[in-house]
């Protein structure tokens, strides 16, 4: 039933037709959000069928081109590891020895080019990163010795330390990690047997960066990476790629001009059509509280300001959830739904948290444009 085109009406609340850049951007927008959803649903699938959190990895910038037309990056492939690198540099759900590796490489490179007039080749990159399994200082010496090459004949002394003060600097980060790596494997060990573990101190950076930049990226590229084959699988990399023959993932079906202005839209996936209508509808529940002057910590996320409250009250929005669909069947399940099916709580705690502020964007989105979801059509667009 997920795999069906499920459709959606959007209705404005005043009678004012879009200006065709406005409708432009509203469909680009739109198509981000419904995009970020896709991730966390298939983020949770991953999780549940078995991937490991350390083999989740999100790039630190967003797409910025249209389209990325990879299924899988082979990163011992030269023009498919220019073309991941090209976007930013590999961040881990949880640490990730070889990937930490990788996005040092990559942070490496692009600090130097940033230094020098003439950027370093890209084929000396792709060759250093082939190294790092033998040697990942040598590695990263190979890029070093590159930059001075490149430096020119008048340079001061002070940029030549300034490249090496770039590798000492990410070495040191390298260190860091290899100093407290036997309390991170046993922070990870412990947590995913207790629930009551609550987070990293000494190091919330290598546990955090995931979702914190998932949050702050609007079109992040996300991957599972696959340690025997060196390759990375895209996640709901149909977004991503340019086709003629397939429908594309978001379809916007009809557009009307009477009063008030609406049109249908048939998201691809049946679960996220199915969570924005949700989400839309829990907003209205949380609108009318506000205007009644009924609020509840619940419902103003906004002034939580400490980590463990925060946690406290993700706890509960998880427990809630449980316990209604130990009551409740549903045809079609919705993102949240899958989110507390993640076996690591964890993980399913900051992927919640990211959902929420999902929801939150998309409900901003659409009172910005004038918007409300009116309808939602629980059946396969049989003309699509």
């Amino acid at each position: 039933m997920e795999h069906g085109k499920y459709g959606l009406t959007l209705t404005r609340t005043v009678n004012e037709v879009f200006d065709p850049w406005e409708l432009s951007n509203f469909i680009n927008n739109f198509g981000n959000e419904y995009y970020k959803l896709d991730l966390l649903r298939t983020i949770s699938k991953e999780l549940q069928h078995g991937v490991s959190p350390r083999n989740l990895l999100i790039l630190n910038n967003p797409i910025k081109r249209r389209y990325f037309n990879f299924d899988y990056v082979d990163l011992t492939n030269d023009n498919n590891f220019l073309a991941f690198q090209s976007i930013g540099y590999p961040i881990t759900l949880y640490p990730n020895k070889m990937i930490l590796k990788i996005s040092i490489l990559i942070r490496l490179y692009k600090r130097l080019n940033a230094i020098l007039t003439r950027n370093i080749s890209t084929s000396i990159l792709f060759q250093a990163s082939k190294s790092i399994g033998d040697s990942f200082t040598d590695a990263l010496d190979e890029l070093t010795s590159a930059a001075i090459r490149n430096l020119p004949k008048y340079a001061t002394g002070t940029l030549k330390n300034n490249i090496l003060n770039q590798k000492k600097e990410l070495e040191s980060e390298f260190n860091e990690y290899l100093k407290y790596e036997h309390d991170i494997d046993n922070y990870i060990t412990i947590s995913d047997k207790n629930d009551n573990v609550t987070s990293l101190e000494k190091l919330p950076l290598y546990f955090n960066s995931f979702f914190e930049a998932f949050n702050r990226i609007q079109k992040p590229l996300i991957g599972v990476y696959l340690e025997e084959e060196n390759k990375v699988k895209i996640l709901c990399s149909n977004h991503l790629k340019k086709r003629k023959e397939k429908l594309p993932e978001l379809d916007f079906k009809s557009f009307g001009h009477n009063s008030p202005p609406f049109f249908d839209v048939f998201p691809n996936v049946a679960q996220v059509g199915k969570t924005i209508y949700d989400a839309t509808q829990e907003q209205k529940v949380r609108n009318e509280q506000i205007k009644t002057e009924q609020l509840t910590q619940e419902y103003i996320v906004e002034i939580i300001e400490t980590e463990k409250v925060k946690r406290k009250f993700l706890e509960e929005q998880i427990k809630n959830l449980q316990q209604k669909n130990s009551t409740q069947s549903h045809e079609i399940s919705t993102i949240d739904q899958e989110i507390i099916n993640i076996p690591t709580t964890q993980v399913k705690i900051q992927a919640f948290d990211a959902y929420n502020q999902q929801a939150k964007n998309l409900n901003n989105l659409l009172r910005k444009n004038k918007l409300v979801v009116s309808k939602y059509e629980s059946r396969v667009d049989q003309k699509a």
